[in-house]
């Protein structure tokens, strides 16, 4: 079932994805890997506002994203992801996104995932406020 794109439906997606198997795991990491639209569109019931934001993010960007998402599911961690709810006064399509640790977490390797503590991946989602 797909999940609603906010704090409670990505907790759930995570919490299932943290609760497979190592063989189910890493079927799911190479999907995110793999095609980052394709495995957000499984995943959540996305507006069509989201949608398009998903397919107007650089390449570069995508890319870094879902190396690191992928990365800190295979290290067993959520990512720390907040979004905050829409109010009357905001603007839905004009959003500050903060991407903390996404460089570093997507630049692991094998042998790096063994060494020691290396942060976690938080998103934050803000809106703007109509003036």
């Amino acid at each position: 079932m797909k999940q609603q794109f906010n704090n409670h439906g990505v907790a759930k997606v995570q919490f299932r994805i943290l609760a497979l198997p190592a063989s189910l795991l890493a079927i799911e990491t190479n999907a995110i890997r793999r095609n980052f639209l394709s495995w957000m569109e499984a995943n959540f019931a996305l507006t069509t506002s989201q949608k398009f934001q998903l397919m107007t993010m650089p390449d570069d960007l995508q890319d870094t994203l879902s190396q690191a998402i992928a990365n800190s599911y295979e290290l067993g961690q959520a990512v720390q992801f907040f979004k905050e709810t829409t109010s009357k006064d905001d603007q839905p399509d004009l959003k500050d996104i903060v991407i903390n640790g996404a460089e570093t977490m997507a630049e692991l390797n094998n042998t790096s995932r063994t060494a020691a503590f290396v942060g976690q991946l938080a998103i934050n989602i803000r809106y703007k406020v109509n003036m």
